[in-house]
């Protein structure tokens, strides 16, 4: 058997005694059928069907210490139940965080649970109880397209998701309103870059919804090009891994930004892609995931953090198919080049790294820069007074060479007097539209950021408006020491200081030091600048204060 497969059953069961005690046997309870979690105060349509998964998982996938128990096909109808029960007449499920009768949670519940139900189709003995579970399933699949066919979503990447859904319906039910929706859907066209990026740039946790949904729609559909999707995306994923293996998510547009989740997150997609594929670089990568988790794989239980649904989402495909069971030799893997500089146009966001350094660049963040030298991250950002309008954020990012040209404009000023009398002296109900600009001043930040071995000099410059006060803030992790002429700070978490010594050293407990160079203090109204984002509460702040004009250098490197 592949040690992939090996590792998937181990997991397996390990989780499947987790999720048999999870379940909730109270039959007075309204959560009778759940799985219960003592981090949720509420449960929604996912805490039945995600345990109806496992137990049809344990029950088909030989090597599970539950293999053909009828016990979990009881269990996984009491978790249908339930699921049932959260069901609207509509068809549809609540996300009951924030949307209602909501076609897209319904389409997410699907994909959670049809897979099995594929599973369960191609595998069953047709004994009594398997037969009654299986139109259990197939009724609850039924009322699940009412709501999907019927209803609605809202993002890019929901389409995706509902397109698969509805795919796997279409094959189970042979509804023919399942397969024009899902091609409507599709009909709209991908979302997806010349790099591989999707609109959301979600790297922590849409693009990997993407992926799975483009994945599903080749295997359930035979649409070939669909794989290729997903392919792209993951061989782009590949310039977004950190050197301490954690995905860089800065240019994400949903609330996985500025989140540093484990590459193994993708371990599944990797995996399923190398089997299918044959590609020696997913191979490589899907081994290297492996050797990570089965290293700290006890019987005590899971690594933390991890989790399990990234483990399991091949799982039902790899149980139908053998060739999804294949193994492979070291000598029929490829090392991806992890050294690179890569400038995402369409993403705004460049990628920079070598050996244990990386550094990324992104635009529309006022956290505009990201240095990561192994496990260690400083964040910088750079603001002024500037009528409180002055946060840098990127604009427009260029790199040329080993450079990388970062701009931030603004314009603004005060108002005249209404050239007309109005019908009302309501200050709140005046059209203040009308009024003229007076004063006006332009305010702009030119940074241009030139890549050294384990570092970066940002040069500084600014036009228009003088007297502006000005910050450049390095913003580290806290516990460390930072060490400069007369002073040594073993520093705490929130605190902040002013740097104006040329050089200090920010010295980690492992070794690595950061060298922090081009000190400036020409004022101290730095951490409670109106107009920039407040001070990290939970790191630690070394700033440098000028004003405008301003053409400083600072330099921050890793020793």
């Amino acid at each position: 058997m592949n040690r992939h497969l090996e590792y998937k059953i181990k997991l397996l069961n390990l989780g499947m005694d987790r999720t048999i005690a999870s379940q909730c046997e109270n039959e007075d309870s309204p959560l009778y059928g759940a799985g219960i979690s003592p981090l949720r105060t509420y449960y929604g349509g996912e805490s039945g069907a995600g345990l109806a998964r496992e137990f049809l998982l344990g029950y088909y996938a030989p090597g599970s210490k539950h293999y053909r128990d009828e016990m979990l096909l009881e269990r996984c109808g009491r978790a249908l139940d339930f699921a049932s029960r959260m069901q609207k007449s509509d068809g549809t499920f609540d996300l009951l965080e924030t949307n209602f009768h909501d076609g897209a949670q319904t389409s997410f519940i699907v994909t959670l649970l049809a897979p099995a139900v594929l599973l369960m189709r191609a595998k069953s003995a047709h004994t009594p109880k398997e037969d009654a579970l299986y139109r259990k399933l197939l009724t609850f699949l039924d009322h699940c397209a009412d709501g999907m066919v019927n209803g609605g979503f809202h993002t890019p990447n929901h389409r995706w998701v509902m397109a698969s859904a509805l795919s796997m319906c279409y094959s189970l039910l042979s509804r023919k309103d399942c397969l024009d929706k899902m091609n409507k859907l599709l009909g709209e066209g991908i979302d997806q870059d010349e790099d591989g990026e999707f609109t959301e740039r979600s790297s922590g946790t849409y693009s990997i919804i993407c992926d799975r949904a483009f994945i599903i729609l080749g295997e359930v559909m035979g649409m070939k090009e669909m794989p290729g999707i997903a392919a792209k995306n993951l061989r782009m994923i590949l310039k977004f891994v950190e050197p301490d293996l954690t995905i860089n998510t800065m240019n994400s547009t949903r609330q996985d930004a500025g989140t540093m989740p484990d590459w193994r997150i993708y371990y599944g997609l990797y995996l399923f892609m190398a089997l299918r594929t044959g590609d020696p670089v997913f191979r490589f990568v899907a081994d290297a995931m492996l050797d990570q988790s089965a290293s700290r794989l006890s019987e005590a239980g899971i690594e933390a953090g991890v989790g399990l649904a990234p483990y399991f989402e091949y799982l039902p495909f790899a149980l139908m198919d053998e060739n999804l069971q294949k193994d492979w030799d070291a000598a029929d893997t490829e090392r991806p080049v992890m050294d690179y500089t890569k400038l995402f146009t369409h993403s705004g966001i460049l990628r920079h790294r070598r050996g244990p350094f990386s550094l990324t660049l992104v635009k529309n963040n006022p956290n505009f820069a990201l240095l990561k030298y192994g496990r260690h991250d400083v964040f910088l950002r750079l603001c002024g007074t500037f009528y409180a309008q002055g946060q840098f954020v990127a604009e427009e990012m260029n790199f040329d060479g080993d450079t990388a040209y970062l701009t931030y404009r603004r314009r603004w000023g005060y108002k005249g007097p209404l050239p007309e009398r109005q019908e009302t002296s309501d200050w709140h109900k005046m059209d203040h539209s009308k009024r003229p600009d007076v004063m006006m001043q332009d305010f702009v930040f030119r940074v241009s950021v030139k890549i050294l071995e384990s570092g970066a000099e940002i040069h500084v410059l600014t036009e228009g408006v003088e007297s502006v006060l000005t910050k450049f803030e390095v913003i580290a992790e806290a516990g460390q020491s930072y060490v400069t002429d007369g002073v040594f700070l073993r520093t705490k978490k929130g605190d902040y200081v002013i740097q104006s010594a040329p050089e200090a050293e920010y010295r980690c407990d492992d070794g690595a030091t950061l060298f922090i160079r081009g000190g400036i203090r020409k004022h101290t109204h730095a951490e409670n600048m109106r107009g920039s984002v407040p001070a990290d509460g939970g790191r630690f702040t070394v700033a440098m204060t000028a004003d405008t004009p301003m053409d400083s250098t600072f330099t921050l490197e890793f020793k």
